[in-house]
């Protein structure tokens, strides 16, 4: 089953028993109706926001990479259409039981009712996608193990072939009328021709790992 069809159908299943209970809340105690909707309401919010949360989370915590994670955007979406047609119609054959599940036609559930509970279900569905992804990528970094450094406080890549200072030739313009200088690069700078002659040395490691 795809990922979006069993969210759409759980989403469903909440929001029916949400709007079942709400239409037994209602009709034991009319007087409170506008509580009990409001707290049905909430809770089918939570729902929405809590179950995408988790999705980005662990999403954004297993891939690094923005380009290698899932469209969760478009997953929650079709998902939040199953859940608002599902729901409608499940509400419409409860209301014989229940009377207060449903008090709409069929033709509104799956067309007003459902685009009513797609747009309210979509806002903190994404809500919780992007805060799902932004807690997992402050968890990977955190378990993430640090990056060695050398003595002169440089990571591998840099230090691997710059040991101390490093002199650069350059000869200057003849209408200046100077001679060829030199100049020194600090300990903690990199060059051009070091960044090159480290990417042929990390080529020829991996040439001679396919050996």
């Amino acid at each position: 089953m795809d990922l979006w069809l069993l969210r759409g159908l759980v989403m469903a299943a909440v929001i029916t028993f949400v709007r079942a209970v709400l239409g037994i809340g209602i009709y034991t105690w009319p007087e409170s109706g506008g509580v009990q909707r409001t707290i049905a309401l909430v809770v089918v919010i939570l729902v929405a926001l809590a179950w995408p949360f988790f999705d980005g989370r662990r999403d954004a915590y297993e891939n690094e990479d923005p380009e290698d994670r899932s469209d969760l955007t478009l997953l929650w979406l079709k998902a939040m259409v199953v859940a608002g047609v599902v729901s409608g119609a499940a509400s419409w054959i409860l209301s014989f039981i229940f009377p207060g599940a449903s008090s709409q036609s069929l033709l509104f559930e799956l067309t007003i009712g459902a685009g009513f509970m797609v747009i309210l279900l979509s806002i903190p569905a994404q809500i919780g996608i992007l805060s799902g992804r932004a807690f997992g990528e402050r968890s990977r970094r955190r378990s993430a193990p640090p990056e060695e450094v050398d003595e002169f406080g440089r990571h591998h890549i840099q230090a691997h072939h710059q040991k101390g200072p490093v002199e650069t030739h350059h000869a200057l313009g003849a209408s200046s009328g100077t001679a060829a200088g030199t100049t020194t690069l600090e300990a903690d700078e990199y060059s051009d021709q070091d960044f090159a002659e480290e990417r042929a040395h990390l080529d020829d490691d991996d040439r001679r790992g396919t050996r």
